[in-house]
Formats: structure tokens, C-alpha cells, sequence
């Protein structure tokens, strides 16, 4: 039987990339549950054609002051989907709305929820957060965040989730709305295991994912392990701190590739297809600073690849509730602060802060120095990962220079090593530290059942005008003093 509604999945683009793989995923479970939908997207979908994607001008990064108004694109969107879906109840579920690369797609949302229409807003990722470079687009609206009866706000972590509740959002209006993990390449296993590791990142190297610290530890690594890192970031403006590291690889000649997919063989006669690195990869990998969901702690499990990496505990606690263990994860990585210096790294600190906070118009407080600068302190060490790019390649020059790396040290629940032997005893392990199984709460299934419940809920609630969470409210919460990174400005 036909469900008395229909459902309309609205994002930016169809790019490869973890929105994406959410989006196809939500398709092909609508589809095995027999509800009307459509993608629309700004840009066609070029590796699916079966998928209903219709292309709807307007929708595409970037505020055009000669685009499309947030009216006109409302009007677009309701046009496109009703030529698909006809007249019937439509949800909608929009990714990433508010991130700031659209400023129309904001004002749009806020015409729809006016209008009493249902809607899921689902958030993969914050201008607040970590993007001071987006927040502009959006820094004058109130109507960011609309909620009612018939419009939920869906998260992918807990921590997401508090944030707004804390902002003012009703618990009623709010969903956990968790990512369904799904293998992400057929792996055939090797028949004879390699002599020394490889560890595989299967990430874009983009700013947050933290590439110094692959070649950190590629530093201390027992002798003929390698690094690779996947793929090249898309986006320009993350290109030239991707192209300091490419020169950085060249010119220590450490173990770490990168954009290896396409490019390189993982040994030998070998294809360069992700499916191949990933097979022959001993190891999976993550030292990124910051997630949304975390599919780089899921998806080895599915693949039977052991991970190794740091800890993001606004993630992987959830992973923890479920009863997961994703990997044998460090929560830090301590340098002596002697190796950069006190003073030079309070200096950048203040500079970098100031900037930031300006950019999401506020102003640098003592408090926001000195709980900063505390929060990077550990005695009489630094986390490795909040260090900025110069600083981290001039402690990995320091490591290379002679025999000082036995000072590098590795921080855990359970216990504060050097690092040099953690790697040791860690690639030595070549078992997952759970099975398929584990993750349960994240399949498909699961996500199915999540997911058709929360249209369900909304398709036929009475037509009730929005209220708006305060954004800087929000903003409040991302911002909050002690919170700066440098790897997320």
C-alpha cells in the first residue's frame, strides 16, 4: 500500500562525498518501502542515472546576488517536486540548509516552514562550527532554525543534539537521526597477508582531517610501514595547505602517500581502484579533528579492517551507548611545549582567535584567551592535532633531526605511553576491535524504520505557524570559550 505521502530530499549537489552517500542511501530505502520521492539537487547526479533526481536551479554553493531570491527558489522547489511527485502531501527533507553556501536555500526553508509545510531539517555540519568562513552568508537572519509541530531538526551525534536543546529547542521537535552504515567497497581478502603494515586514511585531505599527524606518526612507525591518504580535497580553498604537505612528503621522504585512488598502486601490478587499497590496506586509519557522524570509525568494521587513530569522544560516545568499540583509538597526542614554545604558541593563539571571533562578529574576551590557552596546555605538553600545519611539520623536523622521539607520548583512557611503542604494539593487532554485527543500531534497517517514522509523524500534523531557535544562541554553543582549534578556522 501507497503511503499518503510523498517525500522531497533537497541538497546542494550529488558530488561524491558523505551527504551524498546519506542521501542515496535514504533513496534506496524509500524506494524498498514504496514511498514516492524525489532528489533535488543543483547539480545532476552523474554516477546514478536511476536515481529521481531532477535538477533545480538555484540550489548550488554559492550566493549569487543575480540568483534566484529565497521566494523564487520555494516556488522552484514546489514546481520540481510536484511535476514528480504530484499534489499530494509532500515532506521535505532538506541537508545542510543553514551551512552558509547558500544564503537563497536559508531564506527558502523559512518561506516553507511559513507556509505550514512539513519538513525534516537534517544537519551534517554547522557555519558555526568550525566554519567561520561561511557564517557571514548567514549572519543576518533570524529565521535560520525554524521549528513546529510539523518541522523537525535531525542530528547526527548527541552533541549536536544538546547544543540546540540548550538553545532553546523543544526535545519534542528534535531527532537523533544517525547515519546507516553500509560496506563501503567490495574487499576480497588476500590470500598471503603483507610483511609490514599499510594504513589506509579513506578520507579527502581537507584542513580538519589533520594530515600532520599521519606523518607524525609515520615518523616514529616501526620500520616499512606506510601511510596513504585516499583522495585530494575538491574544494579551492583547502587546496594550498593540501599542497604544503604534498611538498612536505617529498621533502622528508617519509612513508606517506597521498591521493593515492586512481593514481598509485598499493604494491605492485596492482589496480589503483579504492577497492584495491582498501585490500590490500592492513590498517584503517582517522587523526581528523572533527566529524559529524563519523563513518571513518564505522565502515572498517564492515570490511573487517582494524582501526587506529584519534578519538573523537562528540561522536564516537554515541558509537559507545550502542555498545561499539570502532577501534584502538588515543585521545591525544603530547609534544613538549618546549618544542614550540609557550609564548610563540600564545601569541599565534591570540591572533588566530581574534580573527575568528571577528569573522563570526564577536568579540575576543580575556576568558576566551585564557580558557583557550588552557585547554591546549597538558603540563608541560601540547596536543600534536590542535597545533597549526607550520608548527606541527617543525616538531615532525625535530623527531627527524635525531633521538627525541621517545618523548612523543600517546594519551589514552586506559594509559599515557610513548608513542613510538603504542604504534608498535597497535599495527602489530590485525583483528577489528568489533564485528558487522556490532552495528546493528546503524543498518540499514534501522535506518529505514528512524526514518519513514519521522515522516510519518510530521505528513499529516495540522499546519502551525514556526518558531525560531535564537541562532545566537546556537552560535553560543559552538563558540563557547575553551573551544578553539586551529585546524577549524
Amino acid at each position: 500500500m501507497t503511503p499518503p505521502y510523498s517525500v522531497a530530499i533537497v541538497h546542494y549537489h550529488l558530488n561524491r562525498g558523505g551527504v551524498t552517500r546519506v542521501i542515496h542511501t535514504a533513496a534506496a530505502c524509500l524506494k524498498a518501502a514504496g514511498i514516492p520521492h524525489v532528489i533535488l539537487s543543483g547539480e545532476a547526479d552523474e554516477r546514478d542515472a536511476s536515481l529521481p533526481v531532477q535538477v533545480v536551479e538555484g540550489l548550488r554553493y554559492g550566493t549569487d546576488p543575480d540568483g534566484p531570491s529565497g521566494l523564487q527558489l520555494s516556488q522552484s522547489l514546489r514546481a520540481a517536486a510536484a511535476a514528480v511527485l504530484g499534489p499530494g502531501p509532500i515532506v521535505w527533507h532538506f541537508h545542510n540548509h543553514s551551512l552558509g553556501r547558500n544564503r537563497a536555500i536559508a531564506d527558502a526553508v523559512a518561506i516553507l516552514a511559513e507556509s505550514g509545510d512539513a519538513m525534516v531539517l537534517q544537519f551534517h555540519d554547522f557555519a558555526e562550527d568550525g566554519r567561520p568562513q561561511n557564517y557571514p552568508v548567514i549572519a543576518d537572519t533570524d529565521t535560520l532554525y525554524p521549528h513546529s509541530p510539523r518541522i523537525r531538526l535531525a542530528f547526527l551525534n548527541s552533541r549536536d543534539l544538546l547544543h540546540f536543546l540548550a538553545a532553546g529547542l523543544p526535545a519534542a521537535r528534535s531527532v537523533l537521526l544517525p547515519t546507516a552504515i553500509t560496506p563501503p567497497a567490495a574487499v576480497k581478502p588476500l590470500e598471503t597477508p603483507p610483511d609490514s603494515p599499510l594504513v589506509l586514511y579513506p578520507v579527502r585531505g581537507i584542513r580538519r582531517k589533520n594530515l600532520g599527524e599521519l606523518f607524525l606518526l609515520a615518523a616514529l612507525s616501526p620500520k616499512g610501514t606506510r601511510y596513504a591518504l585516499t583522495l585530494a580535497p575538491e574544494n579551492p580553498r583547502w587546496q594550498s595547505y593540501y599542497d604544503e604537505w604534498t611538498a612536505f612528503a617529498q621533502d622528508s621522504g617519509l612513508p606517506v602517500q597521498l591521493a593515492v585512488v586512481g593514481r598509485l598502486s598499493p604494491v605492485p601490478k596492482a589496480s589503483r581502484s579504492y577497492a584495491s587499497w582498501l585490500r590490500h590496506a592492513t590498517h584503517c586509519i582517522t587523526t581528523s579533528v572533527a566529524e559529524g557522524f563519523g563513518l571513518g570509525f564505522l565502515e572498517p568494521v564492515m570490511i573487517g579492517k582494524p582501526l587506529l587513530g584519534r578519538n573523537l569522544p562528540t561522536v564516537t560516545n554515541d558509537f559507545s551507548e550502542a555498545g561499539i568499540v570502532p577501534g584502538r583509538l588515543y585521545d591525544r597526542l603530547l609534544v613538549p611545549v618546549a618544542w614550540v614554545g609557550k609564548e610563540a604558541l600564545r601569541q599565534r593563539l591570540v591572533r588566530s582567535l581574534c580573527t575568528t571571533l571577528e569573522t563570526y562578529g564577536q568579540v575576543m574576551s580575556n576568558e576566551h584567551v585564557e580558557r583557550s590557552f588552557a585547554a591546549m596546555l597538558h603540563r608541560d605538553y601540547l596536543d600534536f592535532g590542535n597545533l597549526p600545519e607550520d608548527l606541527q611539520r617543525q616538531v615532525i623536523h625535530r623527531i627527524l633531526a635525531g633521538g627525541e622521539g621517545d618523548e612523543v607520548l600517546v594519551e589514552s583512557r586506559a594509559e599515557t605511553v610513548p608513542l613510538r611503542l603504542w604504534l608498535r604494539r597497535t599495527l602489530k593487532q590485525t583483528a577489528p576491535t568489533a564485528q558487522p554485527p556490532d552495528l546493528a543500531a546503524y543498518s540499514l534497517e534501522a535506518y529505514t524504520a528512524r526514518l519513514t517514522q519521522v515522516y510519518a509523524s510530521l505528513a499529516h500534523v495540522k499546519p502551525t505557524a514556526p518558531e525560531y531557535v535564537a541562532k545566537h544562541k546556537v552560535l553560543a554553543r559552538f563558540l563557547k570559550p575553551g573551544s578553539f582549534h586551529f585546524l577549524l578556522t
